[in-house]
């Protein structure tokens, strides 16, 4: 279960990513601002999940969760 939550918190944090790049390239500076900290508590959420993990160049690797 916890792969899982840890999962969906990584795939969430890559759509957020995403869209603050939409927002900041569209000159939402605020909105980019705001989606920036999500990913971050969505980034936070996946590390509590699993400590072990101090990066996500395995996860980014793989290309998964990506909206």
């Amino acid at each position: 279960m916890k792969e899982d939550r840890r999962g969906v918190a990584l795939a969430i944090k890559s759509c957020l990513d995403s869209l603050k790049d939409d927002a900041s390239k569209c000159e939402l500076d605020d909105l980019a601002r705001f989606l920036s900290l999500a990913a971050l508590a969505a980034e936070e959420a996946a590390l509590a999940h699993d400590p072990a993990t101090m990066g996500f160049s395995g996860y980014y690797a793989g290309g998964a969760g990506h909206c």
